[in-house]
């Protein structure tokens, strides 16, 4: 079976209503169902999905796709895993792959196994272990929370997870290779972490790739991870996201260490996520990109914490983040701060976080005398870094009038140096509250011929002559709504009046019913011809009798409709 046709079958096979409704709550309107959207946070539901045509579609952010997509952007799958899994659900055989070397597959399992091996022994450690587990019970942790988070705990002695799992047969190349085992000065094979709380890591979907280790005492390093491995890249991994991911519709709350994360996660605050004791990595904020465009930074409230909280805003801002931070208390950190406050408290505060740009301006002009002309252009050097990234709107240009007054700089100047440190637009990934859907000129006239009163004649088109076209979900909310736009979701409504209010005479023109309509018919059958005439071309179609012939049946009796519309469009000579 060719591979485009085994990806149809698992999609036609895959009930991606249930799918989509483990992580949004649906109910029916129209031939859609719909809810709020898993991708931003918004009040009023503008997410749909229509199972009968296999997608899903946003108006508010424009996110859109079908099964596949679906399980890229949620569970940050690749296309070959995806289909993998759907497959397994629906129960579907898939001929064997050689996209990658058996003996990497190999070498994958083994270390999974591995790794899963040394979590049972961690957790049978901390059994033992009162003093370890008195201390977590300090540190807020207890009853189910603790097997939840996966605590364990490292033996202090120099090799009793190696022994142990050389008596299951594991070879010390293979523990080495793992992040589990190090070698000591004389050469002899010893347990990496030693004498820690251990705390597993996670992969984007909740898999087992390294270990973080936790000192109980005085010493250094306080935390220390596992090396990388080929499962386990830390500039590329957030600690926590595989919880967190599907809890971003508020924006995710990046803090900074494991303790962070788990006390959070703890109270009911599951977005939470941190990097792996690197600083916040553009890789990683692709990674939150893919569930939402709003983050909060929260890190320790000392200098430390502020510089990494600068960092991450640099880094943030260029990739189109709504970016808001929360500053702490002097000697506060998330994981003391939500123990004092309680969770529905922090989750309060995280309501109130403020726009980034009130701090940045409180920093810049922190402890300095904006007397001295040194001071001023101190500040007025430390802000061009991060006004490029302020939106073009009324309250910006009140800002930028009030800064020039503080820095005594003529606001032109301001103007001028900002302009020159722009950010070139091409480096942004754009806001989801600036998407605006691309709509396709037939979906645009049969949207102004459905709201002029004619949606029922529309309903009488075959879907597969439009709903391939860019637009074909805002055409189809608006049939599900009998032509009236007005209850439709806030975006879609206001991409319809926006249509709408741009139509011209040659739209009304268009709305000649007859005349569209054999245009939208004229355009699916040249995409059928063309589509055809690939897979004619295609080797494994020529070495295919019968399939060449099926394809030739078709493409005859497409060439016989083109030509007897085009007669009639021409009418009687």
């Amino acid at each position: 079976m060719r591979d485009r046709e085994i990806v149809e079958r698992v999609r036609d096979a895959t009930d991606l209503l249930a799918l989509v409704g483990q992580a949004v709550k649906l109910r029916k309107q129209g031939s859609a169902h719909v809810g709020l959207c898993p991708f931003h946070a918004e009040r009023s539901p503008s997410f749909q999905v229509v199972a009968n045509r296999g997608f899903y579609h946003c108006f508010g952010c424009g996110k859109h796709g079908d099964a596949f997509a679906w399980l890229m952007e949620r569970e940050g799958m690749t296309f070959p895993e995806a289909l993998e899994q759907l497959a397994r659900a629906a129960g579907i055989d898939l001929p064997q792959r050689r996209e990658r070397p058996a003996a990497e597959v190999d070498l994958e399992t083994r270390l999974r196994t591995a790794l899963e091996a040394a979590q049972a022994f961690y957790e049978r450690q901390l059994e033992r272990h009162e003093e370890a587990r008195a201390y977590l019970r300090r540190r807020g942790y207890e009853g189910s929370f603790v097997a939840e988070a996966g605590f364990g705990l490292a033996p202090d002695g120099w090799d009793p997870l190696v022994t142990h799992l050389r008596g299951l047969n594991f070879s010390g190349e293979l523990l080495e290779q793992a992040g589990l085992a190090s070698r000591s000065e004389r050469g002899t094979q010893i347990d990496f972490l030693r004498n820690r709380l251990t705390i597993p890591i996670h992969d984007a979907r909740g898999r087992l790739v390294a270990f973080g280790g936790r000192i109980m005492g005085d010493g250094q390093p306080k935390y220390l991870n596992t090396r990388d491995t080929v499962l386990f890249h830390k500039g590329e991994t957030l600690f926590g996201f595989h919880r967190a991911k599907g809890a971003m519709k508020d924006g995710a709350l990046v803090v900074e260490g494991y303790f962070d994360v788990l006390q959070l996660h703890q109270h009911g605050i599951h977005q939470a996520v941190a990097p792996l004791g690197t600083a916040l990595t553009e890789e990683h904020l692709k990674q939150l990109g893919r569930f939402t465009r709003r983050v909060i930074l929260c890190f320790d409230g000392d200098a430390a914490g502020r510089r990494a909280m600068e960092k991450s805003l640099r880094m943030a801002l260029p990739l189109g983040f709504e970016v808001r931070l929360l500053e702490l208390p002097q000697g506060e950190d998330p994981d003391t701060w939500c123990l004092k406050l309680g969770g529905e408290a922090f989750r309060d505060l995280l309501g109130t976080a403020p726009d980034w740009t009130a701090f940045m301006i409180d920093r810049a002009m922190e402890g300095k005398d904006l007397r001295r002309i040194s001071d001023r252009m101190g500040a007025f050097k430390d802000l061009l870094d991060f006004l490029p990234y302020l939106p073009r709107t009324t309250e910006s240009r009140d800002l930028f009038a009030s800064l020039a007054h503080q820095l005594q700089v003529p606001l032109q100047e301001l103007d001028r140096a900002v302009r020159s440190r722009q950010a070139p637009a091409a480096e942004a990934e754009p806001s989801v509250q600036a998407a605006a859907p691309e709509v396709d000129d037939l979906i645009r006239s049969l949207i102004l011929m459905a709201t002029a009163g004619h949606w029922r004649r529309i309903q009488e088109v075959p879907p597969a002559w439009w709903e391939s076209l860019s637009g074909a979900p805002l055409l189809q909310a608006l049939l599900d709504a009998e032509g009236d736009p007005t209850p439709l979701p806030p975006g879609a409504l206001a991409a319809i009046r926006h249509l709408e209010a741009q139509a011209s005479h040659k739209d009304e023109a268009g709305r000649d019913a007859d005349s569209l309509l054999a245009r939208l018919e004229s355009r699916y059958l040249d995409r059928e011809i063309q589509a055809n005439n690939r897979l004619l071309q295609d080797p494994r179609t020529m070495v295919d009798a019968a399939l060449t012939a099926r394809v030739m049946t078709r493409q005859n009796e497409l060439l016989g409709r083109q030509k007897d519309l085009s007669r009639r469009r021409r009418g009687p000579r």
